[in-house]
């Protein structure tokens, strides 16, 4: 009979293991091993798949994406890097494509779109060359001859920021990425150029870490966008009779809890609750020892006090009665950023106290809104800052929070490497026709894949004049007749192609690192020449 139920076990775990098998091979897309005219075929499919998802979504009237996961979470968004990330399918090209955008995300924070529409575009002229007969090792060949003259070309395109005007306009830009709408792009470039100005004249670094520096806290209501100077807390105050607004106050920050603990009073846990006089004692010792505590926190000087933990209401109410405004249950990356916004150190309170563990806050302000409890830290002459965005739907507050991020991840590169390009698709335009021009320069069939590469840089003006409701035939013309008299031109958010003046620009490095990380997507790609589907 054991027998007999072991071998029935057997059978269902083994339909459990088929049915898996079966279901990572569904999602994979492939059934059987795949080489030659296949390969070519599945390679295409896919990148045309993936490029037709991230084309209509790509500029700033790109069109977002729902995204429904497996938990029924719904995502509602036009950034690159989420909406790879959220498609469920493992083939080999899916995942490579995906892969270039969680990379270009990680190193830049922006230019997922560009480098996977750019990706996917070589690989579909890569085919199309196969199919004509040229081997992928002559394609690759050609596609790094055409990275290498791109390289070159962008460094002669790169202009230097000279001034405030050029950094707002790399902002704005990488702000209106995202599809938000201009006004909200542009108070979006006020906020993030006024804190970054900040924070260059503080002599931070180069190299701006957004986690580090710049707090973002999302908000539904509003619509508005603000910042400050210092820090914002979405915390309630421990009680409501403590002061609301301070000038020039001192702040003390805590870890752990304030309250008694009986190990303090009975260390040696000798002493036993079985009689009147002892619960009496170990009040005696509670009380005493909370005053101890209040004592120590009000001698401190402190006018602000912030806790990681919990405060007993005894201390609660000795800090009220001090005009002391407290905070409780904060979380400890939070008291981060306070630190190196104020100054202030995080202690014990069974720690000696000192004036420097102290920090120094220009103003505090408490206010609610919408129901929320909100503090706000302003500090000058520090180079930390938060960014507060309110947005009445959900929805629209994940496509503000992208535009924020670009924006400062764009700057931030700026503040690093201030070269930048013309925008608007110009400067994709200008290396398309200066590659056809290098192509005759080339002997042997990797001309055509210099072509093609030239060919594949052209598709982004295209899908950014297809997206602003442009004839893309009719804008490129215009775009050609342009360049020809020397003028540069760019898709306008007007549905027009007009002068790139004053101009729009992006930042050089992120398109540097887009063609670089999207050739060297695609050369992998084509050097696989067969898939095999483990049994």
């Amino acid at each position: 009979m054991s027998t007999s139920l072991e071998n029935v076990q057997n059978i269902h775990s083994l339909d459990n293991m088929d049915a898996l098998r079966q279901s990572v091979r569904n999602r994979i897309g492939i059934k059987d091993d795949v080489e030659e005219d296949e390969l070519i075929y599945q390679m295409l499919q896919a990148s045309n798949d993936i490029k037709d998802l991230f084309s209509t979504s790509f500029g700033p009237r790109g069109q977002s994406k729902i995204i429904i996961s497996p938990t029924d979470d719904i995502y509602l968004t036009s950034d690159g890097k989420t909406i790879i990330e959220q498609i469920d399918v493992l083939h080999p090209v899916v995942t490579s494509l995906k892969e270039l955008a969680i990379s270009m995300d990680r190193v830049c924070g922006d230019g997922t779109k560009t480098s996977v529409i750019l990706a996917a575009t070589l690989i579909e002229n890569a085919a199309k060359l196969m199919d004509y007969g040229l081997h992928p090792t002559t394609i690759i060949k050609g596609y790094q001859l055409a990275l290498n003259k791109v390289y070159d070309i962008l460094n002669y395109e790169s202009t230097q920021i000279v001034s405030d005007d050029e950094l707002y306009s790399v902002i704005e830009n990488a702000s209106l990425s995202k599809g938000v709408e201009p006004h909200q792009a542009g108070m979006i470039a006020d906020i993030v150029l006024r804190t970054l100005s900040d924070i260059r004249e503080l002599h931070v670094g180069n190299h701006i870490d957004l986690n580090e520096y710049i707090k973002v806290i999302k908000k539904v209501g509003g619509p508005s966008i603000e910042s400050v100077n210092g820090i914002i807390l979405d915390e309630t105050p421990a009680r409501p009779d403590m002061p609301d607004h301070l000038e020039d106050a001192r702040v003390l920050m805590v870890n752990g809890n304030v309250k008694f603990e009986s190990k303090i009073i009975n260390s040696q846990r000798n002493l036993r609750i079985d009689c009147f006089d002892n619960s009496g004692l170990l009040l005696q010792g509670q009380k005493s020892n909370l005053k101890v505590m209040s004592r120590k926190l009000i001698d401190s000087g402190a006018n602000i006090i912030l806790c990681e933990g919990d405060v007993d209401e005894f201390v609660e109410e000795s800090l009220a009665k001090k005009g002391i405004l407290l905070f409780k249950k904060l979380k400890i990356r939070d008291m981060e950023m306070v630190g190196k916004a104020t100054g202030a150190s995080i202690i014990s309170i069974r720690d000696d106290i000192v004036p420097y563990d102290l920090g120094l806050v220009n103003e505090v302000k408490v206010e609610k809104r919408n129901d929320e409890y909100f503090l706000f830290m302003s500090v000058n002459e520090q180079p930390i800052s938060t960014i507060m965005i309110w947005e009445p739907f959900r929805y629209g507050l994940e496509k503000l929070e992208e535009s924020v991020d670009d924006a400062i991840n764009n700057a931030a590169f700026i503040l690093k490497n201030p070269l930048v390009v013309k925008g608007g698709g110009d400067i994709e335009f200008v290396l398309s026709q200066m590659l056809r021009k290098y192509s005759s320069t080339i002997e042997g069939k990797e001309q055509l894949a210099v072509i093609e590469y030239a060919n594949a840089l052209e598709e982004i003006p295209r899908t950014l004049a297809k997206n602003v409701g442009l004839n893309e035939v009719d804008a490129i013309t215009k775009m050609l007749t342009s360049y020809n008299e020397g003028i540069d031109s760019r898709i306008d958010l007007t549905r027009n192609v007009v002068q790139n003046y004053p101009p729009v620009y992006d930042s050089s490095s992120i398109k540097q690192m887009a063609v670089i990380a999207a050739t060297e997507a695609v050369s992998n790609m084509l050097r696989i020449d067969k898939i095999v589907l483990k049994k």
